[in-house]
């Protein structure tokens, strides 16, 4: 797959599809997103890190970065009358790829979430908590059954909420670097993408985030996550030639991977036991294979057979 297949051919825009890859304005594209990222968490570095009473405002914040760098570069370098379509706001028909794959990424991740914590304790890397005993200490003799069936009866409504935020990050992964590097194809493009989004993260992993891990290890292990997840959010980008998908994906998986913690042990070692670690990487390991062998990988004939009637210029 390549440039080609993130947009009909019926539907045709100035700037899109890219013929080849516009490395200046990629460059400051990551240049901005990187710079404002580290701009946005300065205060948790000369504060309180991550007991900062304020950090999930800051995390939001850094979430919202890469939309600003992509806004300001698609409005520079890409040509007025392709710009939506450029970062995968357009067309939004047709729309069952879309509706479907939507309604089955909650499902999807929080398969691979509880999933990896059933692999990881198998492996011996993780006791279960199955009486919960930990859950019901923080919750201070709160019932423990009615927390959990709150929990699960508010995921739809906690997925749209961390949609919201994720889509600050993927209108610029899965928006517009996904097209400005599409000429080189889906997998040298995905493995880039997978790199810089990693190292994106850094202001916040660096302080111990996700990993418990406050050296240059605890980043690698982020961008071999992002690596792996990247390819899956990837290929919704090309499977519905929208961003929108790939936006609800990022928001279940942020939604569903805090699932099993309800279960975790204080002893947790995030690397071994938990859907970010190993377990998960694993996983999602399978689901690309999945792919792999179904061939969605592979250029398909167009579903797009005539233009979008809803078009317009940006």
């Amino acid at each position: 797959m390549n440039a080609t297949d993130l947009f009909s051919p019926h539907d045709n825009r100035p700037g899109v599809p890219p013929t080849r890859v516009p490395w200046g304005p990629v460059g400051a594209f990551a240049a901005i997103a990187l710079a404002l990222g580290w701009l946005v968490c300065l205060p948790l570095w000369f504060g309180d890190g991550l007991a900062s009473p304020f950090f999930q405002l800051f995390a939001a914040g850094l979430m919202a970065t890469p939309t600003i760098a992509a806004l300001i570069i698609t409005f520079i370098a890409v040509p007025k009358g392709g710009r939506a379509r450029y970062l995968g706001l357009l067309p939004f028909r047709p729309v069952s790829r879309k509706i479907w794959l939507i309604l089955l990424w909650p499902v999807i991740f929080l398969a691979v979430a509880f999933g990896a914590m059933f692999l990881a304790s198998a492996l011996g890397w993780l006791t279960i908590d199955g009486e919960l005993a930990t859950l019901s200490a923080q919750l201070g003799g709160a019932d423990v059954d009615v927390f959990l069936i709150i929990q699960f009866l508010s995921l739809p409504l906690i997925v749209i909420q961390a949609t919201i935020t994720a889509f600050g990050e993927e209108l610029g992964w899965r928006g517009y670097l996904t097209t400005a590097l599409s000429p080189l194809g889906f997998w040298p493009s995905s493995a880039i993408i997978g790199v810089v989004w990693g190292l994106w993260h850094a202001p916040i992993i660096l302080l111990g985030y996700n990993f418990g891990r406050t050296d240059a290890l605890g980043l690698v292990y982020m961008v071999i996550f992002c690596l792996l997840v990247g390819v899956i959010l990837q290929w919704s980008r090309y499977f519905t030639r929208s961003v929108w998908p790939a936006a609800v994906g990022h928001g279940a998986l942020n939604a569903t991977f805090t699932y099993p913690l309800l279960w975790a042990t204080p002893d947790l070692d995030p690397l071994l036991g938990s859907a970010v670690g190993v377990p998960g990487w694993i996983l999602l390991a399978v689901v690309i294979g999945v792919l792999l062998v179904t061939r969605a990988f592979r250029p398909e004939r167009d579903w797009t057979p005539k233009a979008d009637p809803r078009a317009s210029s940006d």
